[in-house]
C-alpha cells in the first residue's frame, strides 16, 4: 500500500515538473513577435493610417514602414480581404540586403470595389516564416458608386388581359402591365417576348425569350400597341451574353467595374434578336446595357421558370451605376 503511495507521489511529482518545463519554454501567443513593428505613414493626402473613407476611381495610398529588431527580413506579404472572400496575398522579396532591418515603400491602389477593403502587411524571415505584422491593419470603404436590384420576376406577356408586368425599368427594377404601361412610358426601359426557337418541332417545343425597347423601329410584339407611346426611353442593349454568372458576382462589384465589363460589349440594340433558347435571355445570361442618363449597367437573368399558375417569367437581378 505504501509502495503504491510512494509511485503515485512520484508522478505527480514528475508530471508537475514537465508542465513546468513546458511552460516555461513556450512562448505566450499574445507576446510573440514583439520585436517587429508596421507603421502607416501619413506622407500625402492620399495615404490611409487606419480607416479611409473615399470614392469609385480615386486613388489611395499605403506608404508604411517595417522595423524588425532582431530578425532579418526577407520577404513582406500584402494580405487584401474583402466581405467573405478569401483573403488575397501577394508576397514581395526584399533583395536590398541593407533593408532587412528596416524596409519602407508605397503601394498606390485605385480603388474599384464599393463596401470595406482591409489591408494587412506582415514580414517573413528567410524562410518564408511569418515573424510579424506589428499587430496593424488599414481599412478603406468605398462609398457605393453602383445599385443592385435582386431576384425580380418578369412575366411573359399575356396577350387576353394584358395585366401581368411584363414591362420593366432599369432604374428602379418597377415592372408594368400593358394596362397600365401607357401611363408610366417615362420609366420603362425594355419588355420581354417569346417566340418558338428555330431547332424548334411538333415533338421538342422549344421557346426563345427577348427583349426590345418601346423604341424599337418595329414592334415584335403586335398584339401590345406601343405606337402612341410617349416619352419613349431610348436605353441601349447588349446581345445576350452567355455564363456571366461569375462576372455579375465578383467582377461587378463598383460603378466602375460595371462600365469596364459593359464597354467590353457592343452595345447599340433596341432589341435583342436570338433565335435559340439557350443565347436568349436564359439563366446564366446577361444583357449589358446604356441608360439614356448614360448610366452602365448588367442584367443578369437567374433562371426562366413558371409560378404556380403556370404563367410563365424571367428571374432577373440588376446592377447598374449610380
Amino acid at each position: 500500500m505504501k509502495k503504491n503511495n510512494i509511485q503515485k507521489i512520484i508522478l505527480i511529482a514528475l508530471g508537475t515538473l514537465i508542465f513546468s518545463s513546458c511552460k516555461k519554454e513556450s512562448e505566450n501567443i499574445f507576446t510573440m513577435f514583439t520585436d517587429l513593428t508596421v507603421t502607416y505613414n501619413n506622407s500625402d493626402p492620399r495615404c490611409v493610417t487606419d480607416y479611409k473613407v473615399v470614392n469609385d476611381k480615386e486613388e489611395v495610398w499605403i506608404d508604411f514602414t517595417i522595423n524588425s529588431a532582431s530578425e532579418d527580413m526577407y520577404a513582406y506579404t500584402v494580405e487584401k480581404s474583402a466581405g467573405t472572400q478569401t483573403p488575397e496575398r501577394i508576397i514581395y522579396n526584399i533583395t536590398d540586403a541593407s533593408k532587412r532591418k528596416s524596409f519602407s515603400d508605397i503601394i498606390k491602389l485605385t480603388m474599384n470595389r464599393d463596401g470595406k477593403t482591409t489591408y494587412r502587411i506582415y514580414a517573413l524571415n528567410q524562410k518564408g516564416i511569418f515573424i510579424g505584422d506589428g499587430k496593424k491593419s488599414v481599412t478603406i470603404e468605398v462609398n457605393p458608386s453602383y445599385m443592385i436590384y435582386a431576384n425580380r420576376d418578369i412575366y411573359l406577356p399575356d396577350t387576353v388581359a394584358k395585366s401581368l408586368p411584363s414591362f420593366f425599368s432599369l432604374n428602379d427594377a418597377s415592372t408594368f402591365s400593358y394596362t397600365n404601361a401607357a401611363t408610366n412610358t417615362a420609366k420603362i426601359d425594355f419588355g420581354i417576348y417569346r417566340k418558338l426557337a428555330s431547332n424548334s418541332t411538333p415533338a421538342v417545343v422549344s421557346y426563345v425569350v427577348n427583349l426590345y425597347s418601346p423604341s424599337v423601329t418595329t414592334n415584335p410584339l403586335t398584339v401590345y400597341d406601343i405606337s402612341s407611346w410617349s416619352p419613349k426611353r431610348t436605353t441601349k442593349f447588349s446581345a445576350p451574353v452567355t455564363g456571366q454568372a461569375t462576372a455579375f458576382l465578383t467582377g461587378a462589384i463598383s460603378g466602375s467595374t460595371i462600365e469596364a465589363l459593359a464597354k467590353a460589349r457592343t452595345i447599340n440594340l433596341n432589341e435583342t434578336s436570338a433565335t435559340l433558347a439557350a443565347n436568349g435571355l436564359a439563366g446564366g445570361n446577361a444583357v449589358f446595357f446604356l441608360t439614356p442618363e448614360g448610366k452602365y449597367g448588367m442584367l443578369y437573368i437567374n433562371a426562366v421558370s413558371s409560378d404556380n399558375q403556370k404563367r410563365p417569367y424571367i428571374n432577373v437581378s440588376v446592377k447598374l451605376q449610380r
